[in-house]
């Protein structure tokens, strides 16, 4: 399916067909443009009843174990979804030790988690409290706080109507991913897929040449370029101790059997421009750093200045138009 999909999308666009150029012929061999609709998601149909509940739910700190933290506090939209940090302040006031991924386009990926934990929104809630986002309760404790708001009975009748005993983890956990999942940023990179030859400039499709011909592609495709699977940090050459995190850093100093498997899962890089720092441990603040680092890693091919200058403005294609989304007006 997607074979076919690269296919129609490279040949034609909205009925109409493109000119030939050897370069997009060859980003559809590993991308795809921005859907301009998320697709619907199994068992859980899309509604303007569940996008407006999950949008009251990501931002309502009501449901966290302390009553001031939300999805929005380490998801921030005005910061690209994320958080800005190396790694997030946790609920208890520790520090993380994953850096915080962004959940725009969240449509787009196939795995999420750093450290392959292979689940959806919709799944979370039926997993133990230590792999919830980290400012939510228990799922028991979750739900006791968002029945104690009388508004939120309104709420679930609608977006669930004609269910019984409408507030409970599950529905919770799908009109949040109704909400992520309306969280696109079409940007020029998409535009230029699409035919508009002028969307990127000379240099941004020098990198783009770059990016596909120094294999950077063989891990960052498809429409999210990322966010399909897991693979070693360091194929080459292992990350060094500018890249680990406290826990690697740790089971170093340690000799733990375990440590220095560096398996994370690829991170999508639309408006990685916007997402720094960089890497599960948010150890790389500059993002011509990080594409350094991930030359040396995973291909064995230092780039010169102007090869990693000249990618660096094709990442900065992917920086999309955020959406436009105001803190709602709390049940």
């Amino acid at each position: 399916m997607r074979s076919v999909f690269l296919l129609l999308s490279a040949t034609t666009v909205l009925g109409s067909p493109l000119l030939a150029d050897p370069l997009r012929d060859a980003a559809f061999e590993y991308f795809a443009p921005l859907p301009a609709t998320a697709p619907e998601i199994d068992g859980n149909l899309t509604s303007p009843e569940k996008l407006a509940l999950g949008q009251a739910l990501f931002f309502d700190t009501r449901i966290s174990s302390t009553g001031k933290m939300s999805c929005a506090s380490c998801h921030d939209l005005a910061k690209a979804g994320q958080d800005g940090l190396v790694t997030p302040v946790l609920i208890d006031g520790t520090q993380g030790l994953r850096n915080t991924s962004t959940v725009l386009n969240h449509s787009l990926n196939e795995t999420y988690f750093w450290d392959g934990l292979d689940v959806d929104i919709a799944a979370m809630p039926a997993i133990s409290g230590e792999h919830l986002i980290s400012m939510l309760n228990t799922p028991e404790a979750a739900i006791a706080a968002i029945k104690a708001v009388p508004g939120y009975a309104v709420l679930y009748a609608a977006a669930f109507a004609g269910d019984a005993d409408p507030i409970t983890p599950e529905h919770t956990a799908q009109a949040l991913e109704i909400f992520v999942h309306s969280l696109s940023t079409p940007s020029p990179f998409d535009a230029w897929l699409l035919g508009d030859d002028a969307a990127l400039t000379d240099a941004q499709k020098a990198g783009l040449s770059a990016f596909i011909s120094r294999g950077c592609s063989f891990c960052h495709f498809g429409p999210a370029l990322g966010g399909t699977g897991y693979y070693p940090l360091g194929l080459i050459e292992l990350p060094g101790v500018d890249v680990l995190a406290a826990d690697e850093i740790a089971a170093k100093a340690a000799n733990d059997p375990g440590a220095g498997e560096f398996i994370f899962r690829t991170a999508p890089l639309r408006n990685v421009a916007l997402t720094a720092p960089y890497f599960h441990s948010g150890k790389i603040a500059d993002l011509a750093t990080a594409v350094d680092v991930m030359a040396a890693g995973q291909l064995g091919s230092p780039l010169d200045p102007a090869e990693t200058a000249s990618i660096v403005a094709f990442l900065e294609s992917l920086s999309g138009t955020m959406p436009e989304i105001a803190t709602p007006t709390l049940p």
